[in-house]
C-alpha cells in the first residue's frame, strides 16, 4: 500500500490595513443614488445664485429686457426641487407637499412681478392668517403619529389658503362666491383753516385697506370708515402746525373690513409730509399741495404717487418695501431719482437719462439741473416694481 504524505499549505498572513485606511477609502468612493454620493444642495444653490445673478446684470445692462421680473421662478425651481426630498433619505409623500407649497409661494411672487396680481394680494393672505394654526397642528399630529400623509395634507392647506387669496379673495378676480361684510364704522374730522398757518408737519399712517392723501381747502380732515377707528389730532403753534392721523389697528380675519381713509391738507401751507402706507393700497396726490419733504414707507403694498410743483429742492425719501410704486411727475418739472441696490426694478420710459452712482441707478428727468427747484427722490429698494411716468 502506497502511503502518500501531504505537505501543509503555506498560507500568507492576511495583513491588516492600516487604521483608517478602510474609512478613507469609503468616503472617496463616489456615492450612486443607491447610496453614493452626489451633487447635494450646495451644487443647487450655486445654480440659483448663478441664474439670480445672470438676471440681475442682464436687467441692469439692458433695463428694457425687464428680466428681474422673472427672479420668482427662482423659488418655483427650489419648490420643484424640495419634491424630489433630500438625495439621502427616503422619498415621502410629505415632500411632495413642502414643494408644492414653495411653488405656490413662487407662483403669487411671479403672477405680482408680472402685473397679473396686485401686489395688495397679500391684504388678503394675511388674513388668513389662522390657517397657519391649522396647517401647524396638522404638521405636529402628522409627526407624532409618523403619519407622512397628514403632514402632506399640512402644506396642502397652505396652498389652498395661498390660492383662495390671490384667486378668490383678490378683487380683481371676482369670481367664486365670498361672503362681503359692510364696511367699518364711518368716520369724519375737520380744524378749519387757520390763517396764522404757513408751515406744517402732518404724519399719516394707514393699515389695511385704502389711503388717499390730497389737498383741500381745510387745515386738515379725515374722513371714511375703519372696522376699529381712526385718531386725528391737530396741534397749532403760531405759524406752525402738527397733524396725525392714523388707523388704530387691530386684529386682521377673513371677513375684517378694510379701512378707507381719505385725507386733505391745506394747500396753503408748506408741508413735511410722513406716510406710512402699511398693506394698503394708496394715492398720494401731490399737485395742488406744497411739499418741501416726503417721508414714504410703502410697507407691502400698491401705490401712486402724483407730484406737483417742487418746493426748492424738495427732498423725498421711500421705503420701497414689498410693493409696486408709480412716480408721476409734470413734464415740465425737473425731478431726480435714486434708486439702491436691491430686487426692485425700474421702468422709466423715454425722457429719462440713466446713470449710475456706485452700486445706486440714477434716473434724471428731460433737462434735468441741480439748481433751482426739483425733486430729489431717494429709493431705498425693496422687492417690487418702481414706475417713473410723466404727465
Amino acid at each position: 500500500m502506497e502511503q502518500s504524505t501531504e505537505r501543509p499549505i503555506d498560507h500568507a498572513p492576511e495583513q491588516a490595513a492600516p487604521p483608517g485606511t478602510a474609512a478613507v477609502a469609503q468616503a472617496e468612493q463616489p456615492v450612486t443614488r443607491s447610496g453614493a454620493r452626489g451633487p447635494g444642495p450646495a451644487l443647487w444653490g450655486g445654480v440659483a445664485l448663478v441664474i439670480l445673478g445672470v438676471l440681475l446684470l442682464v436687467s441692469q445692462l439692458v433695463p428694457e429686457m425687464h428680466l428681474w421680473r422673472w427672479w420668482p421662478l427662482i423659488v418655483v425651481g427650489i419648490g420643484i426641487r424640495q419634491m424630489f426630498g433630500p438625495r439621502r433619505s427616503p422619498w415621502s409623500v410629505r415632500h411632495l407637499g413642502e414643494g408644492l407649497s414653495t411653488v405656490a409661494i413662487g407662483l403669487v411672487l411671479l403672477g405680482q412681478m408680472l402685473g397679473v396680481l396686485r401686489w395688495d394680494v397679500w391684504l388678503n393672505i394675511i388674513r388668513l392668517w389662522p390657517v397657519l394654526l391649522v396647517s401647524l397642528g396638522l404638521e405636529i399630529i402628522g409627526k407624532a403619529t409618523r403619519a407622512e400623509w397628514i403632514r402632506f395634507v399640512s402644506s396642502l392647506v397652505i396652498v389652498a389658503a395661498l390660492a383662495y387669496g390671490a384667486l378668490v379673495l383678490t378683487p380683481m378676480s371676482g369670481w367664486p362666491p365670498v361672503t362681503r361684510v359692510p364696511g367699518g364704522e364711518p368716520f369724519s374730522y375737520v380744524e378749519r383753516h387757520d390763517d396764522r398757518v404757513a408751515m406744517g408737519e402732518a404724519e399719516i399712517a394707514g393699515a389695511v385697506g385704502e389711503l388717499t392723501v390730497g389737498a383741500g381747502d381745510d387745515l386738515a380732515s379725515a374722513e371714511g370708515s375703519s372696522p376699529y377707528g381712526v385718531t386725528f389730532g391737530v396741534v397749532t403753534s403760531g405759524r406752525t402746525a402738527e397733524v396725525s392721523v392714523a388707523d388704530a389697528g387691530g386684529s386682521w380675519g377673513p371677513v375684517t373690513p378694510g379701512s378707507d381713509i381719505a385725507v386733505a391738507l391745506d394747500r396753503d401751507v408748506v408741508w413735511d409730509l410722513v406716510v406710512k402706507a402699511g398693506v394698503s393700497r394708496y394715492e398720494l396726490d401731490l399737485r395742488e399741495l406744497t411739499v418741501s419733504s416726503l417721508d414714504l414707507e410703502s410697507g407691502v403694498s400698491a401705490g401712486t404717487v402724483t407730484f406737483g410743483a417742487p418746493e426748492d429742492a424738495a427732498r423725498v425719501d421711500i421705503e420701497a418695501g414689498v410693493s409696486g410704486i408709480v412716480l408721476r411727475f409734470p413734464r415740465d418739472e425737473r425731478a431726480r431719482v435714486v434708486v439702491s441696490e436691491g430686487l426692485s426694478g425700474v421702468e422709466s420710459g423715454a425722457g429719462w437719462t440713466r446713470s449710475r452712482e456706485g452700486s445706486a441707478r440714477v434716473y434724471e428727468s428731460e433737462r434735468f439741473s441741480s439748481s433751482g427747484a426739483y425733486w430729489d427722490v431717494h429709493i431705498e429698494s425693496g422687492i417690487g416694481g418702481i414706475t417713473l411716468q410723466y404727465y
